[in-house]
């Protein structure tokens, strides 16, 4: 049997941040014999096994297939690009890390776009080492908690804001558990939960094979245009395959951590005499479209590309885009579709090249890599 319990406090939760709870005894004076065996016995009033928030307690709709995550849960999750369906498995529950004197670490994703200010509500399992016993009360209440239960449902009220969440203080909030004996002073523990950042990720770096495009048999990343002819008796790629854009590797130090100097991928041309590149026989034009949707960032990373609505294509040879998100493939203030179309193509001279710049920012924000990816590159040379 669970108790449901409601906690309205400022609370903050998300952005990998850190929820501390730890249980002390209020400040007091000497203390009287009594009152020094129940200290002893006060070390054994809370014992807690495990701190969870659960997808069951925490989400909306049925049945689980169609189910989606509130939005305070959700952001218990560090961010997935490609991102993992609900269904998975990584979302069934978020367990904290309890450590020594009753103190609780909830490790919430750092994110700075995390602005929750209107209050959420979070409903986190609180499991004890066995059965709680008599006499045991929440807060202020009256009323004794049944003795027979080994857990508790706690609905957690909170705001989830990252300027506050990136505090040493973070936002706290606290409770008290008693035990009231007949004849005997209470024993209580002061509990306070704490909700701040944990240290994000600085990685940036997309894989050599994390570049992929998910093939369609129309209107973007066409088996038809990715259809490679060449040595070595190339494949059509089939419907719902994904295929990978070449990487270029280079020993500059500086490859990539510079923006004259990006990373490239690429999707190259087929020559019937070549080793097979990516795309058909002599490349594409603008009526190819394009999108990295099995692009594979780490994670908490995210693209950033130029606000610039004009910065597509520019002036240079070959032609260069900058404000083109290759994952949705649409640039910015741009209206292509996304399912049909997309500002992610082929040059308007068939065969010929054009660059798309964009840029990988890791989760802590500031850390960041350069990236290009170049549409007809040159056929691979032959071996």
């Amino acid at each position: 049997m669970k108790t449901n319990i409601l906690f309205k406090n400022t609370l903050s939760l998300l952005t990998l941040g850190v929820v501390v709870f730890s249980c002390t005894k209020p400040t007091e004076g000497p203390k009287t014999k009594e009152e020094s065996e129940a200290g002893v016995s006060e070390k054994s009033l809370v014992s807690i096994k495990s701190f969870v928030f659960t997808k069951a307690g925490n989400s909306t709709g049925t049945p689980a297939s169609t189910a989606t995550p509130s939005e305070a849960y959700a952001a218990l999750f560090i961010k997935k690009t490609p991102a993992l369906a609900y269904t998975d498995k990584s979302y069934e529950k978020f367990e904290a890390r309890i450590e020594a004197d009753g103190v609780i670490k909830v490790l919430v994703p750092f994110d700075k776009t995390l602005n929750i200010s209107a209050p959420v509500t979070l409903k986190a399992t609180i499991t004890f080492n066995g059965k709680i016993g008599p006499n045991i009360y929440l807060g202020d209440s009256t009323t004794p908690l049944d003795s027979t239960i080994t857990s508790f449902d706690y609905d957690i009220t909170t705001e989830l804001i990252h300027s506050k969440l990136i505090k040493s203080e973070g936002i706290s909030h606290s409770f008290k558990l008693s035990r009231k004996e007949k004849d005997s002073n209470p024993i209580e523990k002061v509990c306070k939960v704490v909700f701040v950042h944990d240290k994000p990720s600085k990685d940036c770096t997309i894989g050599p094979d994390d570049f992929k495009f998910t093939v369609n048999t129309s209107n973007i990343n066409t088996v038809t245009n990715l259809t490679p002819v060449g040595s070595g008796s190339p494949t059509a790629p089939t419907a719902n395959s994904t295929i990978k854009a070449h990487y270029v590797a280079s020993t500059d130090a500086k490859y990539g951590l510079e923006a004259g100097k990006p990373a490239e991928f690429q999707l190259r041309k087929s020559e019937s005499s070549k080793p097979a590149g990516e795309l058909k026989q002599g490349g594409v034009d603008a009526s190819a479209y394009f999108k990295a949707d099995a692009l594979k960032l780490p994670d908490g990373a995210y693209i950033e590309v130029s606000t610039d609505t004009n910065a597509c294509p520019g002036s240079s040879t070959p032609a260069t885009c900058a404000n083109v998100n290759p994952i949705t493939g649409v640039r910015t203030g741009g209206t292509a579709s996304a399912t049909t179309t997309t500002d992610l193509k082929g040059h308007s001279t068939s065969g010929n090249k054009i660059e798309y710049k964009f840029t990988v920012v890791a989760q802590d924000g500031t850390s960041k890599k350069y990236y290009k990816l170049t549409i007809n590159a040159d056929a691979a040379p032959a071996g």
